[in-house]
């Protein structure tokens, strides 16, 4: 028998066993609805936007500017961890 046909054997006894803790694949979709994965997008865009815009900022210009910056940053990556691990 080889590895992969073991694994495999493994994951049907699993899945026959418990089929509701069905491991998802990583190339599976999202069980979240789409207008949360929209929203975490969206926030996940304006933390990008916030944390180069600060770290050109703390760079080139005053630090405590880029320090306000990079902080309100991470409140919408703190939002979307906060969706993304409460599942809502």
């Amino acid at each position: 028998m080889t590895k992969e046909e073991m694994q495999k054997t493994a994951q049907e006894a699993v899945d026959s066993a418990h089929p509701e803790f069905k491991k998802r694949h990583n190339l599976e979709p999202f069980r979240d609805s789409t207008k949360t994965r929209t929203l975490r997008m969206w926030l996940n865009i304006i933390f990008m936007i916030g944390a180069i815009t600060g770290l050109i900022v703390y760079f080139n210009g005053s630090h405590e500017t880029a320090k306000w910056i990079l902080l309100a940053s991470c409140v919408f990556k703190f939002v979307e961890l906060a969706l993304r691990i409460l599942k809502i």
